[in-house]
Parts: C-alpha cells; sequence; structure tokens
C-alpha cells in the first residue's frame, strides 16, 4: 500500500534533516585568508581564530597564536566556517566600531577615501588596503550602492578594513559638504578631469574621492569636489581600474607628502 500524505511528509522532514550541513560557522563576523586573520590579530580585532589540522610550519601561525585563542578544527569543519579560499585559517572578529561622519572629522584626518558606487567587493578591499597603506585617517562608504564589508572584503584589504576608521553615510553628495566645511579639499578620480595629480598640492588636508569602473565618479559627487584629478594612460583602454587607479593617486599623495616632509595622518 502507497504511504499516505502524512507519512510521506515525515519521511521528507526526516531526509532534509539528514542532508541538512552543521552550522559550523559563529553567528559573528568571520574572515578568512592567513595575511588578513593576522592583520585583524595585529589589530586586536579576532574573538577567536580556526585553524585547519595537520598545517605546516609557518611564521605567521606562530604569531597567530600568540595574539589570539586557537581552535583547532578538521578541515571539513573549517569549510563549513570560511566561505572561499581560507589558507587553513578563518577568525571570528568582534564587532566593528561604527563610525559617524561627525566622529571621523573631529579625529582631524589629513587624509581621507570616500567611495562612491564602489560595489565589487575585491575592489572595495583594494581600495581600503591602498588607503591604509597609505596613511589615510579614514574611509566613507555609503549605507547603500556599495559592496559589503564582507569577508571577501576584508581578505582582498588583507586585514587593512579592520585598521582603517570607516565612517557609513547616507550619501556620498551630503558628506563631501560635511567633509569640505572642516577645511579638507575633495578631489574626484575621474577620466575626463582636467588635472593631473602632480598638478595639484595634495600636502594640504584631502579626500579622494573614487567611483564605479562602470560609470565613474557620478555627476552630483563630481559638481560638489573642488578639482577632479585624470591619471595618464598611454595604451588604448581609457582606464585604469577603480583599485588600481586609487592605488596610483595615493601613491603620489605619499610621494608629495614625503618630499614636503608632512607627517603621517
Amino acid at each position: 500500500m502507497a504511504p499516505s500524505r502524512a507519512g510521506e511528509s515525515e519521511v521528507s522532514d526526516r531526509r532534509r534533516t539528514r542532508q541538512r550541513p552543521r552550522a559550523a560557522a559563529p553567528a559573528a563576523a568571520v574572515i578568512h585568508g592567513r595575511n588578513a586573520v593576522l592583520e585583524a590579530a595585529r589589530a586586536g580585532q579576532v574573538v577567536k581564530v580556526f585553524q585547519a589540522s595537520g598545517l605546516g610550519h609557518d611564521p605567521r601561525l606562530d604569531e597567530l597564536a600568540r595574539l589570539a585563542p586557537i581552535e583547532v578544527v578538521p578541515p571539513d569543519r573549517l569549510e563549513a566556517i570560511a566561505a572561499g579560499v581560507h589558507q587553513g585559517v578563518a577568525a571570528e572578529l568582534k564587532p566593528r566600531r561604527e563610525w559617524t561622519l561627525k566622529e571621523l572629522l573631529a579625529t582631524n584626518p589629513t587624509l581621507l577615501v570616500a567611495l562612491d558606487g564602489i560595489m565589487d567587493p575585491q575592489n572595495l578591499g583594494a581600495i581600503l588596503r591602498s588607503a591604509e597603506v597609505a596613511g589615510a585617517g579614514g574611509a566613507i562608504i555609503p549605507e547603500h550602492r556599495s559592496a559589503p564589508l564582507s569577508a571577501a572584503a576584508v581578505k582582498a584589504s588583507s586585514g587593512a578594513s579592520e585598521l582603517l576608521r570607516i565612517a557609513r553615510v547616507s550619501g556620498i553628495p551630503s558628506a563631501i559638504a560635511d567633509v569640505k566645511r572642516a577645511g579638507i579639499w575633495c578631489a574626484a578620480l575621474d577620466v575626463r578631469g582636467e588635472t593631473a595629480p602632480w598638478d595639484f598640492d595634495l600636502t594640504q588636508p584631502v579626500c579622494i574621492v573614487i567611483g564605479s569602473e562602470g560609470g565613474g565618479v557620478h555627476r552630483l559627487v563630481r559638481e560638489r569636489c573642488d578639482v577632479r584629478l585624470r591619471l595618464p594612460v598611454a595604451g588604448h583602454v581609457s582606464s585604469f581600474n577603480a583599485s588600481a587607479a586609487a592605488a596610483a593617486l595615493l601613491y603620489e599623495v605619499q610621494r608629495q607628502r614625503a618630499g614636503s616632509n608632512t607627517t603621517r595622518p
């Protein structure tokens, strides 16, 4: 005799229960990758490190063991915890401090980065990494029309996102107005810009505004900036990608400030 509908439902429920993967990941934010986890641990942002059993010797793992609690787990459990190429290491992070733009500006930064419509987490992370390396005092990211600060973005930043002050704002145009009122110049990186970076004084307090690869900096944002900077190109492709352009411009900031003996922001 064929099973009843109730019997079919019970069998189906049992199958789903058996097939459902065990929730191994902690509820808090998780990052993965040895460099990203190490930088976050150095910044005191790690609650616990999950390390796959059977890893070979690596000085980074030794340093991690000194900085944060380690839980050695089977490789299959680490796969459930970390989404992506984890290199045998993942970490649970402390809650990220939420900075307001007012609080960020109160730190008197001399270099900021504002991201206008960066939707790719790899680009987002790479730009944050360049900003931290260049000594930026913080980054401004819109609440909408932006990639999230996901594990992929944190890994792409090599953990730099855990070191930067990051302010989430409702909109970049209004944020630019607030930044300018604080006495900070705003320079948009724009393929149609009229000024080369080395022809603009980047030793003064400045906020670098970087737009998406597809559309660049939005019109209203461009109009509110003090200057539009353009990186010259010599090839057939019209522009660098967003993260490469940001790195080049931030290097120029460092170059000018090193020449004028400007202190790190």
